[in-house]
């Protein structure tokens, strides 16, 4: 695929350090091993990235710009926390973009390779509590709509969702250690497979908006009883 999440991607060996020490921070932001509202130094970062002091502070400044980390006053960084307004406004534009490419992938119709491979994802499944099982199914949910994105026809849509999976990979790493697997999402995705099988731009819209809302709303109500919601001014309406 063209355009791939960075949970897909296998080439971690930029030549540029500045970009190496960017992309193993951002991945131990996203990963959840530096925790959400954790204060980190940059000699803390220099050596989990394996990185000299002016990469990772090129990095930091990339990362402040993605929303991730935040400069504390001569006292290092704070790894932001999730909000539900973010969080929000994410599903929120997931669901516009991915509504519009599922629709466009059924109107351009996909090879018979990308199907077969969605049929195989759909079997994904995770536990609770097993890191490995709920990585795994992280990996099969996103590819699906990696997928997806990579057959609409159009670059910049496919390239925009793809950065949002970056975002949402975070998230939904929260999320799915109190979220049980649920067999209507799987439901979800098989329809959504179907109208692009089918070629019905119509219902794959349908079917996407469908997933992507329930989504949100899962997301949202296990996010509501995360620990990892520290900020006192977030407001739940």
């Amino acid at each position: 695929m063209k355009h791939l999440p960075a949970i897909l991607s296998t080439d971690h060996s930029h030549p540029n350090a500045t970009e190496r020490a960017y992309i193993a921070i951002k991945r131990r932001i996203i990963e959840l091993e530096l925790s959400p509202g954790a204060h980190v130094t940059k000699t803390d970062l220099s050596r989990l990235a394996d990185a000299g002091t002016m990469p990772v502070r090129e990095a930091l400044t990339r990362l402040q710009r993605d929303g991730l980390v935040h400069a504390l006053p001569r006292s290092g960084y704070r790894i932001l926390p999730v909000t539900l307004k973010g969080t929000r406004d994410l599903c929120a534009f997931r669901q516009l973009l991915e509504t519009e490419a599922a629709g466009l992938a059924a109107e351009h119709g996909c090879p018979e390779a990308s199907l077969a491979r969605m049929e195989e994802l759909l079997g994904a499944t995770y536990e609770l509590g097993d890191t490995g099982s709920v990585d795994g199914f992280l990996r099969a949910n996103l590819e699906f709509d990696a997928i997806i994105a990579n057959n609409c026809g159009n670059d910049m849509l496919a390239q925009s969702i793809t950065r949002v999976f970056d975002e949402l990979e975070r998230v939904l790493r929260i999320t799915l250690k109190s979220l049980p697997f649920s067999a209507t999402a799987a439901q979800q995705r098989r329809a959504i497979l179907e109208a692009i099988r089918a070629r019905d731009p119509a219902a794959a819209r349908t079917a996407m908006d469908s997933r992507t809302r329930t989504s949100q709303q899962h997301i949202i109500d296990a996010l509501m009883s995360s620990a990892s919601i520290t900020e006192a001014s977030i407001q739940i309406s």
